[in-house]
């Protein structure tokens, strides 16, 4: 018997549901294509027109974005321990602020761990200068550090308990509780200088 033969004895019904099953299949893949990758890795618009977060971008994907997005300041989360591995993602992010002129901000995370209360505080003198925004803040992923920063940002400007800043936190699957209890505590237990 031919695949042929054996495909036309399938009953009608059960090729619509194949059909269906297929279109569902490559949606949620192209809905998970979106969330990933587009505009570009793990971006994401926290409040538009004031603060986004992503991935390591190239120099031409973050000249996109700076011009797209009239982003006036990048923070960098990422340290010198990582230029140091090698690659020239520092180099790239270099050339694309030359080539836009905004400002640019270190402010090296340790990969894992929360923002020390020096860098809380140098985050949020940029952040509550409104000549700094809009920022964009990244990491190497965009998931896990910039997840914490996402999270101060929440706390400080949008007025979330740290219930509601952890749960609206988009971190791509990664679970932070498990895997970065440090960074959960720091997002839930923080207290806004409003609150102190």
């Amino acid at each position: 018997m031919s695949l042929a033969s054996t495909f036309r004895r399938i009953p009608a019904w059960l090729h619509g549901l194949l059909g269906a099953c297929v279109l569902l299949g490559l949606l949620a893949y192209g809905a998970y294509w979106v969330d990933q990758s587009w505009p570009w890795q793990h971006f994401r618009t926290v409040e538009n027109g004031v603060f986004y977060r992503s991935a390591q971008l190239g120099e031409d994907d973050l000249v996109d974005c700076i011009e797209g997005y009239r982003i006036k300041t990048v923070i960098n989360l990422r340290s010198a321990i990582e230029r140091a591995r090698g690659g020239d993602w520092y180099a790239q992010e270099m050339r694309a602020i030359g080539r836009t002129g905004i400002r640019h901000v270190d402010v090296p995370l340790p990969e894992g761990l929360p923002p020390t209360p020096e860098q809380v505080t140098r985050l949020l003198a940029v952040m509550d200068d409104p000549a700094s925004r809009p920022v964009l803040i990244h990491c190497e992923k965009g998931t896990i550090r910039s997840a914490a920063v996402e999270g101060l940002f929440r706390r400080e400007y949008l007025h979330e308990s740290g219930a509601e800043a952890f749960a609206r936190i988009e971190t791509w699957g990664r679970d932070l509780e498990a895997d970065y209890p440090g960074i959960a505590a720091f997002i839930k237990q923080y207290v806004a200088r409003r609150r102190r």
